[in-house]
């Protein structure tokens, strides 16, 4: 089937834009986040239902066009932008933003796919409600993309990840059958838990169109604060005693480096450093408190003056406006170092009696390759998940991005050699599919092709991604 024809098929099932009529609104879908990529969807498609998803789907598995599903493209892997220039169909899913019902007596949300997760949290938050889910890109996520990649962000370490956060999934199958997994239930033991199976899967499987989604109470209250270290170790000390005297109850662990206090204050994204006086490291916590704050803000001070030892400055948020400054400043790292110049960023997850080896050994050698790479080594400490994210030296001749192959066969082998992970929660796009050949074994790529094949047997579905 020619272009022509394929454009005015899809006409007839929904609303699109095309390459040759729209080119600027293409490219804008098109382009990922890092700018790594830069081909072009032959169109862009708006469903506003589940049952144009499908009718879009049916067309293509019978023409067998390659179909690649979209939240808010935010993807830091291009998990969600074209492999080949003008012959690929992005299927962006904002026009399903409805929140279909908040069902406080089951603690759920039933939401559709394009639902922006920032629009659900101000609405859970009048009802004094909560979904728990929080990072930098929530204000363009949408719950389809966060679902499709297995989001975490910084409250994984009280809440878990989006897997532990889904009880339903409404799923568009490369053949356009509509599935419906899971329901409002918390506990379901019959058989195969299938709607996991979709979350983590980069639209390679099905296209999800409606979740059910657990949610929360808004906890009473928190405290908010950050501390200064001289050493890795001393921070994951800390950690270790927080996490045992506060299990439950904290929210946040996020490990942050010196230099991204640095890149904030040159990029004019703060205005100074918390504290009056440079440290190597910080961390910023977040404990959640239903009662007693005043008293458990005693003990919490008690407990961290025994411990000062370990750190070398305490700053605990004395009001809203205060806290707010520590967790916005924690959301403008991504955007400090996209503004510092080009990256090669590293999602990494290892086991934290490792992170300080790994730091030791991976830095000294990458240096060897590239003197005078920016290290900026920031994440979620509580749940081993680090953005290793590594920034071209001020002054560098050359195609920094020529060096990525060189600093993999550093820090692959490193991370094989502790048993961590290539990629904690940005999934394996385009940019980290030979890194995931690289680290998992034959056995385990053979399952999830064979799986891959039984939902897509024509491969449409996100072609090129995690697979070849």
């Amino acid at each position: 089937m020619d272009t022509t024809n394929i454009l005015n098929s899809i006409k007839n099932i929904s609303e699109v834009i095309n390459i040759k009529e729209n080119k600027d609104e293409v490219i804008k879908h098109s382009r990922d986040w890092r700018g790594r990529i830069n081909n072009n969807a032959l169109c862009v498609v708006f469903p506003k239902s589940n049952n144009d998803v499908s009718k879009l789907l049916k067309f293509a598995n019978s023409n067998n066009l390659k179909v690649i599903p979209q939240g808010g493209n935010t993807s830091l892997v291009a998990g969600s932008s074209p492999t080949e220039n003008e012959k690929e169909i992005l299927i962006n899913l904002k026009k399903m933003d409805k929140i279909i019902e908040i069902d406080n007596f089951n603690k759920c949300a039933v939401v559709e796919a394009g639902v922006i997760v920032d629009n659900l949290s101000d609405e859970l938050n009048k009802i004094g409600k909560h979904f728990p889910v929080e990072m930098a890109s929530t204000g363009s996520s949408q719950v389809g993309g966060i679902i499709s990649t297995n989001a975490g962000g910084i409250n994984v370490l009280r809440y878990g990840s989006v897997r532990q956060n889904i009880l339903g999934l409404e799923v568009v199958t490369a053949n356009g059958e509509i599935l419906n997994l899971g329901s409002k239930v918390v506990k379901d033991n019959t058989g195969y838990n299938l709607k996991d199976l979709f979350c983590g899967s980069e639209g390679t499987l099905g296209i999800i169109t409606k979740a059910i989604l657990k949610i929360y109470p808004k906890p009473k209250d928190h405290i908010h604060f950050i501390m200064s270290f001289n050493s890795i170790n001393n921070v994951l000390k800390t950690f270790e005693k927080i996490n045992n005297d506060y299990s439950g109850y904290i929210e946040g662990f996020e490990f942050i480096p010196h230099l991204s206090f640095e890149l904030c204050i040159k990029h004019k994204l703060i205005g100074r450093n918390f504290f009056n006086k440079n440290y190597p490291y910080y961390a910023l916590v977040k404990i959640a408190v239903n009662e007693g704050k005043d008293i458990i803000l005693e003990n919490f001070q008690n407990k961290m003056m025994s411990n000062d030892n370990l750190f070398e400055d305490l700053i605990i948020a004395q009001n809203i406006q205060e806290s707010n400054n520590f967790w916005q400043f924690r959301e403008k790292l991504t955007e400090a170092q996209k503004l510092d110049g080009k990256l090669l960023g590293f999602d990494i997850s290892i086991p934290l009696d490792h992170l300080d080896s790994f730091f030791e050994k991976s830095k000294s050698l990458i240096n060897d390759i590239v003197p005078g790479v920016k290290f900026h080594t920031f994440g979620h400490l509580g749940d081993s998940n680090i953005h290793y994210n590594l920034i071209q030296p001020d002054n560098f001749n050359g195609n920094f991005f020529d060096c990525e192959n060189d600093i993999k066969k550093i820090i692959n082998p490193l991370l094989k050699k502790y048993h961590g992970s290539i990629s904690a929660e940005h999934g394996i796009g385009i940019l980290k599919k030979d890194d995931f050949y690289e680290t998992k074994s034959k056995e385990e790529i053979l399952i999830m092709k064979k799986i891959k094949s039984l939902f897509d047997p024509k491969n449409i579905l996100n072609n090129k991604k995690i697979f070849d």
